[in-house]
């Protein structure tokens, strides 16, 4: 057996697992009280208690879950909840269901999420992939036609994906989507940056979101190469798309400019690159590691929204992308230093990959130059978007 030593110097700094956790929880019960205020004011004091109440739902089924766990491997459940932060993954998992979905549906996430995908490889720090990604998963699989009856219009990311084939040619097009994305026929793009639609309950709100995410990258609790690298590149990407097929532009703004941003915008891209790659348990550790994982999962979730026939890429590029740290873990082993041109390299070709994905799906997407005769009339249950 060879074993590998990596002498000093090391960097050390005041930051612990305790702490990273209780400001993580705290950044995402900041999104989602947001998402109880909005949902009570849109839509009723019935929707707000339910968001609540899915909440309550995911904590209290991880907490049996990791308690049983914690009893049968003879632990301490107290010590081991504690150490555990299952309700991290909780709340994750809670914000990426729209408030349409049942609690039946989320407990059964929830089992699935903190139990298969956690504690059998052996509890936090040992989980190949990301719980709460895996959990709604299962929901996408399983339970998307299940719903309350809360909302009775489709979501944004699903409407863009069915109706729009993510490419709309020119401002009639692109004004008709956005008139259908809350239901008043008054969507603008500051409605999608303020997360004034229905969707899953913590992802619509990208400006919040980033505000969060900027402010725990200050705190160093998550590493900002990822965000600005994940979301960097799918700008990049749909950039190219938009320059290859020639759409117009939007009331003056060049189709580079508004075509990526209206992929930021919609669907869960901000969430997942702020709360979901930068997870510290099934990402990369290295810094050349982290930008390596987000620009593959960028390049997945571009080539997934584009070509597949799901309606968002985020959460698949995810679990893709959880499944190459190891090995990247591999390439990037060793003195950092000295691995900075082999970075550049991986980089580098990750870059042509992205760009000729790029070519591809743009060569190949039919682009929707007309309103579709149906957009006015778009009801329906609303669905998942990651």
């Amino acid at each position: 057996m060879k074993f590998t030593f990596h002498v000093s110097p090391s960097i050390k700094n005041n930051l612990s697992t305790q702490r990273i956790m209780k400001e993580l929880t705290l950044g995402l019960l900041v999104v989602f009280a947001a998402s109880v205020i909005y949902y009570g004011k849109s839509i009723g004091a019935d929707a707000a208690l339910h968001c609540i109440l899915l909440l309550a739902c995911s904590l209290i089924t991880t907490l049996v879950c990791e308690s049983i766990f914690a009893k049968i491997m003879k632990k301490d459940v107290k010590t081991f909840l504690k150490n555990s932060f299952g309700w991290v993954s909780a709340i994750i998992l809670t914000l990426m269901v729209p408030v349409n979905m049942s609690c039946y549906a989320v407990i059964v996430a929830t089992v699935f999420a903190i139990v298969i995908a956690k504690l059998l490889f052996g509890g936090f720090g040992q989980n190949i992939f990301n719980p709460a990604a895996v959990g709604r998963a299962l929901i996408l699989q399983a339970f998307t036609g299940v719903s309350v009856g809360l909302v009775t219009y489709a979501t944004p990311t699903t409407t863009i994906a069915s109706t729009y084939h993510w490419l709309p040619a020119n401002a009639g097009v692109l004004d008709a989507f956005l008139e259908t994305i809350n239901g008043t026929n008054k969507g603008t793009f500051l409605d999608l940056a303020l997360g004034n639609y229905p969707g899953s309950l913590g992802e619509t709100f990208t400006i919040l979101i980033l505000i969060v995410g900027v402010v725990l990258a200050i705190r160093q609790i998550i590493d900002w190469r990822v965000p600005v690298v994940y979301l960097g590149t799918i700008f990049v990407l749909t950039a190219v798309v938009a320059a290859i097929t020639g759409i117009d532009s939007y009331h003056g703004i060049p189709a580079v400019i508004w075509y990526p941003l209206l992929h930021i915008l919609t669907g869960g891209v901000v969430f997942g690159a702020v709360f979901m790659l930068t997870d510290p348990v099934t990402s990369p550790t290295s810094a050349s590691g982290r930008v390596v994982f987000a620009m593959g999962a960028a390049i997945i979730t571009v080539l997934i929204r584009l070509k597949a026939n799901l309606p968002e890429g985020c959460l698949y590029s995810i679990l893709l992308m959880n499944m190459f740290t190891p090995w990247i873990e591999s390439c990037f082993d060793g003195k950092q230093l000295e691995l900075v041109k082999k970075s550049r390299i991986v980089c580098a070709c990750l870059a042509l990959i992205g760009l000729a994905i790029s070519f591809y799906a743009a060569s190949s997407i039919q682009k929707v130059e007309d309103v579709p005769a149906n957009t006015a009339a778009v009801v329906e249950t609303m669905e998942v978007t990651l």
